[in-house]
């Protein structure tokens, strides 16, 4: 009993450290990956731009309230409701908070107000949270404008009425989970696929001399050619499949879409084929593959909001090229713009040819 035991201990630490590694770590890594991303446990920093259309002291005080409040960070004003959901598109802001021009007389008269407010949408989990603080902050001024009131006069001069929050998704109006979640889910599975493949066919074609029998640069175009082509078209056929069968919409130009995808998809292969140079055996590197995928998708920014990340997960969601793709991607689908789509294709593209370039350079 005890030799076979000493036998698997000397198997795991020296013939399959990985194996090891992963088995007494995983718990507690993934522990402390989402207790450190999520040790925040609310979203703050919210961007919210306000509207103001009644132009009152009153309106002037409510706006010093939500730029003064933790979980806002006020980044301007608009002129207009238009103008906000343009703020909302190009995702200077993520919401926007509209103080209708009867804001102030219907609230001397003591009658009900509602205040407009607009939220991207697209990210169920940040709009959950957006909307929760305006109505504190209503409270608070309320209670604060009755207190000071009663100090002057001995009793409030006037009763006010209710002021309520009307709510408005310009993407994802019915704050659906299956259209919030799935694209994400596709894009991670897409990426486990092609790491997993390219990287295992990279790494078995290394130790058997293909490479100088038939020509390195040849053998490698083909295989990069043909492994992001295949998995190009899954990510095709799943957009069709979300489209066509459960009627997600797809609102953004099919063409940044897809030139948003292959680019991902070119960035995350070349990196899984200078991955397989490093590990040793299939094994190590398919579980290496594996244990990332589920902390890359945690810290893309697809769920839990960027800035709601502490500074070292946020660096470490720069690195990840799922980050750059991730966000984009749902924005084009749910809104139909995104402002960083552009630069963020560039980022992924340079990233795959320089991890291409690298591994021509270290593969025998």
């Amino acid at each position: 009993m005890w030799d076979i035991l000493r036998r698997e201990l000397l198997i795991l630490c020296h013939q399959r450290r990985m194996v090891f590694i992963v088995l007494l770590a995983a718990a507690s890594a993934y522990a402390m990956l989402i207790g450190t991303l999520y040790m925040g446990q609310t979203v703050q920093s919210i961007p919210v731009a306000v509207c103001d259309l009644d132009q009152s002291a009153l309106s002037r005080q409510l706006i010093r309230d939500v730029a003064s409040a933790d979980t806002y960070r006020l980044v301007g004003t608009t002129a207009s409701e238009a103008e906000g959901e343009q703020w909302l598109a190009s995702q200077k802001a993520a919401a926007v908070v509209v103080i209708p021009s009867d804001f102030a007389e219907k609230f001397y008269q003591g009658q009900d107000v509602s205040l407009g407010f607009l939220q991207d949408g697209a990210n169920t989990l940040e709009a959950s949270y957006a909307s929760v603080p305006m109505q504190l902050i209503w409270a608070d001024w309320l209670g604060r404008y009755r207190a000071e009131s009663i100090a002057i006069h001995g009793t409030p001069q006037v009763q006010p009425g209710a002021v309520g929050l009307s709510l408005r998704y310009t993407a994802n109006p019915t704050q659906s989970y299956l259209v919030f979640y799935v694209y994400g889910v596709m894009l991670i599975a897409a990426q486990i696929g092609i790491t997993m493949s390219y990287g295992l066919a990279v790494q078995g074609d290394s130790r058997h001399g293909y490479y100088r029998r038939h020509g390195l640069f040849r053998v490698m175009a083909v295989k990069i050619g043909l492994y992001w082509f295949c998995s190009f078209l899954s990510v095709l056929l799943g957009i069709g499949v979300l489209i066509g069968l459960f009627h997600l919409p797809l609102y953004g130009n099919l063409g940044a879409v897809l030139l948003l995808c292959g680019a991902f998809l070119f960035a995350v292969e070349n990196i899984a084929g200078l991955l397989a140079l490093y590990f040793r055996t299939k094994l190590a590197l398919t579980q290496f593959l594996v244990f990332y995928s589920l902390p890359a998708f945690l810290i893309s920014g697809y769920i839990w909001p960027e800035q709601a990340m502490p500074g070292i997960i946020r660096f470490l969601a720069w690195l990840q090229p799922v980050h750059y793709a991730m966000a984009d991607f749902r924005q084009l689908a749910l809104t139909g713009q995104s402002a960083t789509w552009g630069l963020h294709t560039a980022i992924l593209l340079a990233v795959g040819l320089t991890a291409a370039l690298v591994s021509l350079k270290f593969i025998k």
